[in-house]
């Protein structure tokens, strides 16, 4: 959709395009084109998929796209939250139970595991999965095959299994709360869905597609959204990204009569003062106060992982990066790489 557009809801406004990686992943920045490619790519295949965002980035959204375009979509989408879960309930829920498993175990259950063959697991914030857990998760994905709590047997299940995260996975294997086995064997394709802030140019078509959500929901007519709102919009950082995003205009509906247009005076005080106090929206690169700092952590990460997949062997690791074995080795010394 161009950048341009009227983003006034229109309630009669046909749908012309039926293809859901437009219908449904709205946008046309160049990060939303990749985005949609991607899908593509991963959806023909049968790789587990991590997808890495921050919270409201539509990561659930993806997940049911890469279900909904794959060869399994006729199967079922089954979706658990891992952190919403009590660490003492998620095998049970994942595994199933047989009837007097444990105390209050009064009848059978299937579970997600089960529910999931011949489909789509959707393990989100799987960051947040008890350690003890992922260990079993990793037999389930390498075997394909589980034991319901109670059982005597083993049960078997096919399942494609995408996963989704709002904090680096390599930062919770450091801090030695999740598996690098289970993280390997997660992210064989990955993801990384981009905030809103880097992708200010999605804003204006997002309101279209919200407005017309919400005016076919509500059965209602607003004016148009004024030019001045949607600039205040276009330079906010949107920390709760396109959820945020949906949530406001929501809001400003909710305080607009029918029939006038959506400006800033019809939102609440503190949406009013969050928007007229917003700089322009931060680069993808906002982070770095420091660039020479910043290039001598990123040359020591890829020296480190590059050693690490050749398990030590600096010969090897020197000829893949471009370097003399003398450069590398005083690389790794002066960045204390080991």
């Amino acid at each position: 959709m161009p950048q341009n557009q009227d983003p006034s809801p229109r309630v009669d406004a046909p749908m012309r395009d039926q293809d859901p990686l437009t219908t449904r992943l709205i946008g046309s920045s160049r990060q939303t084109q990749t985005l949609r490619q991607q899908i593509r790519l991963a959806s023909q295949h049968q790789l587990s998929v991590l997808l890495e965002g921050e919270t409201g980035t539509g990561k659930e959204v993806v997940a049911r796209l890469l279900h909904d375009l794959s060869p399994r979509a006729h199967g079922p989408f089954i979706a658990i939250n891992c952190a919403a879960i009590p660490e003492s309930l998620i095998e049970s829920e994942l595994f199933g139970f047989q009837k007097g498993a444990f105390s209050g175990a009064l009848q059978h259950q299937t579970g997600l595991l089960a529910q999931a063959h011949g489909g789509t697991l959707f393990l989100d914030e799987v960051g947040d999965m008890p350690l003890p857990m992922q260990a079993k998760l990793l037999r389930v994905l390498e075997s394909r095959h589980y034991r319901p709590l109670g059982s005597g047997q083993e049960k078997h299940t096919d399942f494609r299994l995408v996963a989704a995260t709002h904090q680096p996975l390599t930062l919770r294997i450091d801090e030695q709360r999740f598996r690098p086995d289970l993280y390997h064997r997660m992210c064989q394709f990955q993801i990384h869905l981009v905030p809103l802030r880097e992708r200010s140019e999605d804003i204006s078509p997002l309101c279209h597609h919200f407005l017309q959500l919400i005016a076919r929901q509500q059965q209602r007519r607003w004016g148009a959204l004024e030019p001045t709102l949607l600039h205040q919009l276009e330079h906010y950082a949107f920390p709760g990204n396109v959820r945020e995003l949906r949530n406001l205009l929501e809001v400003l509906c909710a305080h607009t009569a029918e029939g006038n247009p959506l400006g800033l005076t019809a939102l609440p005080e503190h949406w009013q003062h969050r928007l007229a106090n917003s700089g322009p929206a931060q680069d993808e690169f906002h982070h770095i106060r420091d660039l020479r700092l910043a290039l001598r952590l990123f040359e020591a990460e890829v020296i480190g992982a590059r050693l690490n997949f050749y398990q030590g062997h600096r010969g090897r690791t020197a000829a893949s990066l471009g370097l003399p074995k003398r450069t590398l080795d005083h690389k790794c010394q002066k960045l204390e790489v080991r």
